[in-house]
């Protein structure tokens, strides 16, 4: 799951490299999450601590998920205020935050 994670992050910045020119990107990785990266990176974090529970990998899994728990939310009003009407039917094509079919 660490190398998954790993690579989803990889595509996601090779991606939005490749793509973002100020406009709200919907496509690609954007077209099954919200917030792909943060996905990739969760999946890497939760990986890393199944892979080799010790006390750092754990408490970077506890980390990260404090960190998305206050920063996504910010992160979609900033969007809401800069893209508006763009945003609120992307947010209905694509429900879902973080984790397809839960959040």
């Amino acid at each position: 799951m660490a190398l998954l994670g790993a690579i989803f992050c990889l595509y996601w910045y090779v991606y939005f490299k490749r793509n973002f020119q100020g406009e709200l990107l919907t496509d690609g990785p954007y077209g099954v999450v919200r917030h792909p990266f943060y996905t990739g990176f969760l999946m890497f974090a939760l990986g890393f601590a199944i892979a080799l529970p010790i006390y750092e990998t754990r408490l970077l899994l506890v980390i990260t998920l404090a960190v998305l728990y206050v920063y996504v939310p910010k992160e979609e009003e900033q969007m809401i205020q800069e893209y508006r009407k763009k945003y609120a039917a992307y947010k209905k094509k694509v429900p879902w935050r973080l984790i397809p079919y839960l959040y």
